[in-house]
């Protein structure tokens, strides 16, 4: 009995943490939930599952802060068809293939992505300040291209398509950091994880005793994450994406090897 209330106790703030930030840098809250889960006795692919239904309800967290502030940022109209036309077909897919794909090629080289895009971001005073005037035909195939590849990353590794997809909607659709970040946790946060949860938990389990325990820790800190995220400057919002995306990558190469 005790010990399950310390792994709960420990599930909770570590969880609580992960999502706080995610939801403040536009992901990686499961570079330090995934990994926790199996360190705690969950095979892999329970482990994944679990980890999606969990995170859901990170995005739920965000929409309620949305719905609630006077200050909330608009969806953009044509960017919320592609990552649900584009995206969710791609995250079904990844969710299928994730047993019959080597992981470890595949997360060192999104670590080494991770690690420079950060870098990148932090250096680049400009990064999200600014929306793009004009968005070319260009653009925007190249965008839904890139995020195609991205909804595959989100159903079939276990982090990285949040930090992903808010790069690439700064630096191909050319959105305001923070707006990006707002539509991340909106569609990578609640839409494509509730599609892959759906997808997973059909081909194998998920470990619904902790399910609960995760759902109100991810809650609680996407909503808390999500106030700081308004109320922050960009330069604040900025440093935090790069510093999340850094060790988001640090970590998923470590683990790999």
């Amino acid at each position: 009995m005790w010990e399950e209330i310390i792994n709960e106790v420990i599930l909770f703030a570590v969880s609580f943490g992960a999502n706080l930030f995610a939801s403040v840098s536009g992901g990686g809250a499961g570079f330090v939930q995934f990994p926790l889960l199996i360190i705690m006795g969950l095979p892999f692919a329970a482990a994944l599952g679990t980890h999606k239904v969990a995170v859901v309800f990170l995005g739920l967290g965000v929409l309620a802060k949305k719905v609630r502030s006077k200050t909330a940022f608009a969806l953009d109209k044509q960017i919320s068809i592609i990552m649900l036309a584009a995206g969710c077909p791609a995250v079904v897919s990844g969710s299928l293939i994730v047993v019959n794909l080597p992981a470890k090629p595949a997360e060192i080289t999104l670590g080494i992505i991770t690690i420079a895009s950060g870098i990148y971001s932090l250096f680049k005073k400009q990064f999200g300040a600014e929306p793009l005037a004009h968005r070319s035909i260009t653009r925007t195939v190249l965008g839904t291209l890139v995020l195609i590849v991205v909804g595959l990353f989100s159903g079939s590794l276990s982090s990285g398509a949040g930090l992903f997809s808010t790069l690439t909607l700064v630096m191909i659709f050319g959105l305001e950091l923070k707006r990006a970040i707002l539509h991340t946790m909106v569609f990578v946060g609640t839409i494509w994880n509730a599609v892959g949860a759906f997808t997973l938990g059909a081909v194998t389990t998920i470990y619904w005793p902790w399910v609960p325990i995760l759902i109100v820790a991810t809650f609680t800190g996407s909503f808390l994450g999500t106030t700081l995220l308004i109320k922050l400057p960009v330069k604040a919002v900025r440093i935090i994406f790069s510093l999340v995306a850094s060790g988001s990558g640090i970590a998923l190469i470590a683990a790999a090897l």
